[in-house]
């Protein structure tokens, strides 16, 4: 009798939470900080390798103790995590200096790994690579700079190649012009719905004069909501000044547009239109 008698204790003690579907265990995992999550290969054979599969990935400093950790942890996530899993989520929060091989490499690894939504805030002496701004299965992207991007480091260059882009979140961000001040980065981005851009500036090339009036064109057929939030900070902040610029607005299916202190606050159902206003208008 003994023998059945601890047989049935150790089918009692019987690990069941292994023996949960992948999906749901990730499901679980998902919830947890990724630091947590990483430590669960340790459990058993059944979980070594089953972390690297998670489709969301979200790196926040603020979670670790020391920021030299965080930089060890994301440089050791980017070796170890390999495979051919897609990657659908990347959501990187790190305030002060960023070591920028390290999100390189991690920015390298979401762009062949069929990357969906980008979530980013760096801060204000980091330049974005250009691979951002070109990746083919991207739906969603949002991008701030703490603090304010004073020497225009962060930026948007003149072309976005976002065939699948559908929501985009400036604050704070560098939007580079051409030779003229002129700026028309979103009228590729074909299946783009909702734009945010929160206090971002023009950035210039040296050989245009202070003293011009940059454009920054929002020229887009399937937008439908827009919000253009201008609160730059007074020149006792930034040390310099913050050029000023005219929007130009040409969006045939837009349906909600906000802005700050302006007449033009929120409209609906305005079909189609055509605004200009200058942005030291929204002061």
């Amino acid at each position: 009798m003994a023998p059945i008698r601890r047989s049935r204790r150790l089918e009692g003690k019987r690990d069941r939470l292994s023996d949960l579907s992948d999906e749901i265990l990730l499901h679980i995992m998902s919830f947890m900080m990724i630091k947590d999550v990483v430590k669960t290969c340790i459990l058993s054979k059944r979980w070594q390798n089953l972390w690297k599969s998670l489709p969301d990935l979200i790196l926040h400093v603020s979670n670790f103790s020391n920021p030299l950790f965080f930089y060890e942890f994301v440089s050791g996530l980017v070796r170890c995590r390999g495979g051919i899993q897609p990657l659908r989520t990347l959501d990187f929060d790190r305030y002060g200096y960023v070591q920028p091989q390290i999100l390189n490499d991690l920015f390298q690894y979401a762009l062949l790994h069929d990357l969906q939504h980008l979530k980013i805030n760096v801060p204000y002496n980091f330049g974005l690579p250009n691979s951002i701004f070109s990746f083919q299965s991207l739906t969603s992207l949002h991008i701030s700079v703490s603090p304010y991007d004073i020497k225009k480091k962060t930026r948007v260059p003149l072309h976005l190649d976002l065939p699948e882009l559908v929501n985009l979140h400036l604050e704070k961000v560098g939007i580079s012009t051409d030779e003229n001040g002129h700026a028309k980065p979103f009228s590729t981005c074909n299946k783009l719905k909702i734009l945010s851009i929160e206090d971002c500036v023009l950035v210039y090339p040296s050989s245009l004069s202070p003293q011009e009036l940059g454009v920054l064109d929002i020229t887009n057929a399937t937008l439908t909501d827009l919000t253009i939030i201008d609160d730059t900070p007074p020149t006792y902040i930034t040390a310099v000044p913050i050029p000023r610029y005219k929007y130009v607005i040409c969006t045939p299916k837009l349906s909600s547009f906000t802005m700050n202190s302006s007449p033009f606050r929120t409209l609906h159902g305005q079909g189609g239109m055509t605004v200009e206003l200058h942005s030291s208008s929204l002061m």
